[in-house]
């Protein structure tokens, strides 16, 4: 038969099981919580330095397509310099 005490003793080793686990597996999850949240939070910054970074490469990219311009503007200048200078020499030669 089921004697009182045998069942109390059950009842007290299970009930004394179940408040260890509580008490350990508590913060385990408070724990796992707030990593995920942080990992949350973590992805979104890496979202917006990526969208930044994105941003970044078409600025660079216009800036460089804007500096092989001037280069051949440069360029362009410079051939009309060295027009220009054999002409002055041309007319130096000329006057003599």
């Amino acid at each position: 038969m089921l004697d009182v005490l045998t069942i109390a003793a059950w009842s007290g080793a299970i009930m004394t099981i179940i408040g260890l686990v509580s008490y350990l597996v508590k913060p385990i999850m408070s724990n796992f919580t707030k990593i995920s949240d942080n990992l949350t939070k973590m992805s979104h910054t890496l979202d917006m330095i990526n969208k930044d970074l994105e941003s970044s490469k078409s600025d660079r990219i216009a800036i460089h397509d804007e500096l092989k311009e001037h280069d051949r503007r440069l360029d362009s200048h410079k051939e009309t310099l060295v027009e220009h200078s054999e002409k002055i020499k041309t007319l130096f030669e000329r006057g003599r």
